[in-house]
């Protein structure tokens, strides 16, 4: 199979190779502004020839018998245009100055795909940030640790590479979407914290108010991470390798026939880790580690982890055409994902796996079609469907608990061994969505959005060893979301509202084995009982946005909105999370406001301020808690009846030329006990009533400082130093009100930093970095004390052709 994947590897090389052999009817290179940012849409031409510059800034021309001395012409709305004789130089970069007279949305905004869709939904009033991964593509990084860096993001995990984790934004839970599609459609190997930033074009991060044509039922807000497609032939590889065993690769290819329009798409990715990394005990943080000695157990101030290994691969290819007559895209794919998880860990740090796995094997087959004047004028159609299957495995082989020094603990003199456990999970989930957008004239002033998003999962659940023949009942979950939105511009464009409408309908339905059995296996009473839950929901939202100057301006958003329960949330995931069969939807009313402001100040220097607060009024406010089942702990999500979140969240952006790149933020988070009576008599006031909710972080934030400088080695490189810290305030474990920051009921502040060195050369083409995580190897802990890795350091090589 290796060498397989190999040739496959070398064929596609040696394509790509040849797609960009220069000639001297050629010319090609990048057009980026001031600070280094790719210009989309830039004019170049040459001896009447012309082409546009695409999402990463890359032109080329070609040109029958081209002069030598032929004259190059860029142009871009919003940049001062700029010429210069070839002089036999095929290979042409430019670096174009903003116009002073272009007009601020431009000026400001106008530059790559990422920025122009920023400023598309900023003028529409959502409060929303868009990140552009390719800035990160040098790093050895996950999606996870560039989407924590984020204003009011925080995903909490369980442990390294693979483990589990909560995310949430500005405290409440919120929703994954990969190009539109809920991620969890795309099986448990595909998740933020393994996906690598290589095959992320954008992530865009909508907090409070989500547009209706995503389809979400979440509170907090969505995530929609927005995959790297290119019309031109385009080939990214990366490999990097770490501490703790790590290695991650990526692939990401594209490349269309210009004859026909056929073409194709290829992503992949590999990871691999131990997360062997040293866990120690704190005991004033009441982290205490234990091993045995005579039967006995004792304190053991540091061990290694010794049963967490992670291992996941994807794939994933589409054949199709794109920009012809009857599609702007359609595509047929099919993606296959594997992973091997063990399970070093269940909820807490009190029992110690030693034999615990689980894997997965997942197919998915999908069919995309958009176009734009779809039948009529101006309407725009996106449809997708997909069928997956994925197979689910959870053992535990031991025959004996273990310590964390990596020995079994001997039973009591006659007493059996732990008995094997191997559940197998069958799950089938169908997902079909449609998002039509019109728009009433061509400067898009009057939109209108229809969205319809239909998901059902259905799951069998089998006890392969002690009871096959009695499991295998089967649980499913239905929902419905329909969503219609008005986008509107008034006053030349400074008044925007959209306005969205929204409809939810949930199923859920279980079989329960209820019957007993004799010891020869006949019935003695009960049945099989069919348990089910269905929920309605409507909804309404308005973003508003009002520029009040050409730099700068105010937003406004409100949303009642639903979280719908998730599969895990219902029927637990047979391994460390358990059902909760009476979990509730959650429900909120969502208010957000705040300014923004975004200037150049010079042709050398940006700044960016951005700050927003937000309230939010919860019903049936969905946590997570620890329970203990059977001797173990376990996550349970569980409904807390109200709950009043409120905070504030700033950033501030200041870039000079392509030189240095500074982002600062923070965010204040308070999530306080709102339901005042433990029934409905009014009688008794509870316990919790106006307090903090625990086990929640509520002040943190991210500093991230760059530095850059290009040509310093040869023509074409770049140097960049980052620095980055990320700062978590001190939280309770438990309800503050029941204990003191003294009592050991509570998290430790932690401040977090990193370093990354990149260089580059041939105009992008080959790259290394070398990363340093954790520097000052901090004690960083997250869900119910479970320690995050320490200080790590990782090697990455990456390969960009186009």
């Amino acid at each position: 199979m290796k060498s397989t994947f190999t040739t496959i590897l070398l064929v596609i090389f040696t394509v790509f190779a040849q797609a960009q052999t220069s000639t001297k009817n050629t010319v090609s290179g990048f057009v980026k502004d001031n600070f280094g940012k790719p210009i989309q849409g830039a004019t170049v031409s040459i001896q009447s020839v012309t082409t546009l510059s695409d999402v990463d800034g890359y032109y080329k021309v070609i040109a029958a018998h081209l002069s030598s001395d032929a004259l190059l012409q860029i142009t871009a709305l919003g940049y001062v245009s700029e010429q210069r004789s070839l002089n036999g130089k095929y290979t042409q970069d430019f670096q174009l100055k903003e116009s002073q007279n272009a007009i601020q949305e431009v000026s400001v905004f106008g530059r790559t795909e990422n920025e122009q869709r920023l400023a598309e939904i900023k003028r529409s009033g959502f409060n929303v940030s868009v990140i552009d991964l390719n800035k990160y593509a040098n790093e050895a990084a996950n999606l996870t640790q560039v989407l924590k860096r984020a204003t009011g993001v925080t995903i909490r995990e369980d442990g390294g590479l693979g483990s589990n984790f909560v995310f949430r934004i500005n405290g409440l839970d919120a929703k994954i979407y990969i190009d539109g599609v809920p991620m969890e459609n795309f099986g448990s190997s595909m998740s933020l914290n393994n996906i690598p930033v290589n095959l992320i074009d954008r992530v865009e991060i909508y907090k409070g108010v989500v547009p209706a044509f995503l389809g979400s039922d979440a509170l907090g807000g969505a995530v929609n991470i927005i995959t790297k497609r290119r019309a031109r032939p385009f080939l990214d590889l990366s490999y990097s390798l770490g501490s703790f065993n790590t290695h991650q690769a990526a692939l990401v290819g594209t490349f269309t026939n210009p004859k026909n329009n056929l073409s194709f798409r290829l992503n992949a990715f590999y990871n691999h880790s131990d997360n062997s990394y040293k866990m120690y005990t704190e005991e004033k943080y009441g982290v205490v580690l234990e091993e045995t000695v005579d039967n006995k157990f004792v304190p053991v101030s540091e061990v290694k982890r010794f049963n967490d290994a992670y291992t996941s691969a994807m794939g994933q290819f589409e054949v199709g055409f794109r920009d012809v007559s009857w599609a702007d895209q359609f595509y047929v794919g099919l993606t296959y994902s594997q992973n091997h998880k063990q399970n070093q860990l269940g909820a807490s740090i009190n029992a110690v796996n030693g034999g615990a796995w689980s894997e997965s094997n997942y197919l998915m087959p999908t069919l995309n079609y958009k176009k734009s004047n779809f039948i009529v004028d101006r309407l725009f159609a996106d449809i997708f469907t997909s069928y997956s299957y994925d197979t689910r495995h959870v053992r535990d082989t031991a025959l004996y608990n273990y310590d964390w020094s990596t020995n079994w603990i001997s039973n009591q003199i006659g007493s059996k061994p732990n008995d094997p456990v191997h559940n197998k999970f069958n799950l089938s989930n169908y997902l079909a969505r449609v998002n039509l957008n019109y728009d009433f004239d061509e400067e898009r002033k009057q939109s209108l959005n229809f969205n319809y998003n239909f998901n059902n999962n259905h799951q069998k659940a089998y006890d392969m060893i002690a009871n096959y023949d009695q499991s295998g009942l089967p649980s499913n979950l239905g929902r419905h979301i329909f969503g219609l939105s008005w986008q509107n511009q008034w006053f030349d464009k400074r008044l925007s509202n959209v306005l969205a409408f929204k409809y939810y309908r949930l199923d859920a339905s279980k079989d329960v084995d209820e019957r007993k059995f004799d010891g020869d296996n006949n019935l003695i009473s009960g049945d099989i009982a069919h348990h089910q839950n269905a929920w309605n929901f409507y909804s309404m939202s308005i973003a508003s946005r009002y520029r009040i100057t050409k730099d700068g301006g105010w937003k406004f958003s409100y949303e009642k909105a639903y979280n719908l329960p998730t599969m895990i949330g219902l029927f637990g995931d047979g391994q460390n999370t358990v059902s909760n069969w009476d979990l509730k939807p959650e429900r909120s009313d969502n208010f957000n406001t705040g300014f923004y402001y975004n200037t150049f100040i010079n042709e050398d220097n940006f700044l960016n301020v951005d700050v927003t607060g937000f309230y939010r009024l919860a019903g049936d406010y969905i946590n997570t808690r620890v329970v203990t089942q059977d001797g173990g702990d376990y996550f349970q999500y569980y409904n807390i009846p109200g709950v009043k979140l409120y905070g504030f969240e700033a950033e501030v952006k200041y870039g000079f030329k392509d030189l240095v790149a500074i982002t600062l933020n923070g965010s204040y988070d308070k999530a306080i006990d709102n339901k005042k009576y433990t029934d409905d008599s009014n009688q008794q006031v509870s316990l919790n009533y106006g307090y903090q909710v625990p086990n929640r972080p509520w002040v943190y934030g991210n500093m991230d400082v760059s530095l850059i400088q290009n040509d310093w080695f040869q023509k074409g490189s770049r140097v960049q130093l980052s620095y980055l810290s990320q700062y978590t305030h001190w939280f309770y474990l438990t309800e503050a009100h029941l204990g003191s920051l003294e009592s050991k009921n509570h998290i430790p502040s932690q401040n977090i930093h990193s370093a990354v060195l990149s260089y580059s050369w041939d105009r992008n083409k080959y790259n290394v970095s070398f990363e340093a995580r954790n520097l000052t190897d901090e004690r960083a802990y997250d869900n119910f004390r479970l320690q995050k890795p320490g200080r790590a350091f990782y090697l990455k090589l990456r390969l960009s052709l186009m």
